[in-house]
C-alpha cells in the first residue's frame, strides 16, 4: 500500500508540474477532447436509434483524440523522457500515429458493452424493471462485458504511455508486465483518481448554469492531467519493477 500512495503522491506533484511547464499543451488536449464530447450531445438529438448514438459518440470521441494526439505525447514525452517537444512537430511521427490507433482499439473496445445492450434492446422497452421479462439477458451479459473490458483496460494500462514515446507497445508487452499486479494498478488507479472525480462530479451536481459549465471543465482538466501522469509513473514502475 505504501508504494501506491508513494506513486498517488507523484502524480499529484506531476500533475502540478505538467501545468507549470505545459499549461497551453494541457489547456488545449482539454479543449479539443471536451469540444467532441458537445458535438456529441448534439449529435445525439439527430440520431434516433440508442445503436447509433453510441457509435456515432465513439466515433466523435476518436476524431477528438485524433487532434488531441500530439499534445498527449507530448505530454507523455515530457513526463516519461523530460523532453520539451513541440506538438505541432509530433503530427506525423510514428509515434502519434500509434498513440492515436491503440487509443482507437481502446475506444472501440470499452464501448463495446453499450453497443451491445443497444443492440440486444427491443425498440418498445424503454427502461429496465423487475417485471420485464427481457432484464436478464440485457443486464448480466452487459454486466459481465463491463467486467471483461475493465479487466482488459487495467491488465493493458501502459499500452498509451509505451506507444506516446515509441516504445514496445502491444497488447502482449502490456499484460506482461501489469502480470501478478492487477489489484496494485488498480489501487494505483483508483486511489488518485476517484476523489477528484468525486469532487467534481458534487460539485457540478450541486451548481447551475455557467458555474456548472466552469466547473465541468475543471474536472475534465484535473482528470485527464491525471490520467496522463497515473498512467506514465505506472509504466515507468511497472519497467522499473518487473515481475
Amino acid at each position: 500500500m505504501g508504494e501506491i500512495w508513494t506513486l498517488s503522491s507523484k502524480s499529484y506533484r506531476d500533475a502540478i508540474g505538467l501545468l507549470q511547464r505545459a499549461g497551453s499543451t494541457v489547456a488545449i488536449a482539454v479543449l479539443i477532447l471536451a469540444a467532441s464530447g458537445f458535438i456529441s450531445i448534439g449529435v445525439d438529438r439527430l440520431i434516433n436509434t440508442m445503436l447509433g448514438r453510441q457509435v456515432a459518440g465513439t466515433l466523435l470521441n476518436i476524431v477528438g483524440i485524433w487532434f488531441a494526439a500530439p499534445y498527449l505525447v507530448s505530454l507523455y514525452r515530457l513526463l516519461l523522457n523530460n523532453q520539451t517537444v513541440p506538438p505541432e512537430t509530433l503530427r506525423n511521427t510514428q509515434a502519434t500515429r500509434r498513440f492515436f490507433a491503440w487509443s482507437a482499439v481502446l475506444a472501440f473496445i470499452t464501448a463495446a458493452p453499450g453497443y451491445f445492450f443497444a443492440a440486444v434492446m427491443p425498440p418498445g422497452l424503454t427502461s429496465i424493471t423487475p417485471e420485464n421479462a427481457e432484464l436478464t439477458y440485457l443486464v448480466w451479459p452487459t454486466f459481465f462485458m463491463l467486467i471483461a473490458v475493465w479487466i482488459f483496460a487495467i491488465r493493458t494500462i501502459t499500452l498509451v504511455p509505451a506507444a506516446a514515446i515509441d516504445a514496445d507497445a502491444g497488447i502482449a508487452a502490456a499484460v506482461q508486465q501489469t502480470r501478478g499486479r492487477f489489484w496494485f494498478v488498480v489501487g494505483a488507479v483508483t486511489v488518485p483518481l476517484l476523489p477528484v472525480m468525486l469532487l467534481g462530479m458534487l460539485l457540478t451536481l450541486n451548481t447551475g448554469g455557467i458555474l456548472s459549465i466552469v466547473f465541468s471543465i475543471g474536472m475534465a482538466l484535473a482528470v485527464l492531467i491525471l490520467a496522463v501522469t497515473v498512467s506514465a509513473n505506472l509504466y515507468r514502475w511497472l519497467l522499473d519493477n518487473p515481475k
